[in-house]
């Protein structure tokens, strides 16, 4: 994961931990795990991902999602959003 996205996953997930207010310990993964993730340090599985996305009633993909629209310059949630549509009709979902 290129060092943008997990800076912006980490900022995401920190987003939506405030606005629930929750503190680090309550995300499920350990205090340091998510301090780490928070910071940039560290990476997500996606086991981890659906876990704290759980935890903070969001689907997971939000929070992907609001990682790839904060590291990429000038994309928007819309843009993004067609762009997925787009990929998913192309396997027929």
């Amino acid at each position: 994961m290129r060092l943008e996205l997990k800076r912006a996953l980490g900022t995401s997930v920190r987003s939506y931990r405030l606005l629930r207010d929750l503190p680090q310990e309550g995300l499920g993964p350990s205090q340091p795990y998510i301090s780490n993730l928070e910071a940039g340090r560290g990476s997500a599985s996606l086991e981890k991902i659906e876990q704290m996305a759980e935890v903070l009633g969001i689907h997971s993909i939000s929070l992907i999602a609001a990682a790839y629209i904060t590291s990429t310059e000038g994309l928007s949630a819309e843009d993004l959003l067609d762009q997925i549509r787009t990929e998913l009709k192309v396997i027929g979902l």
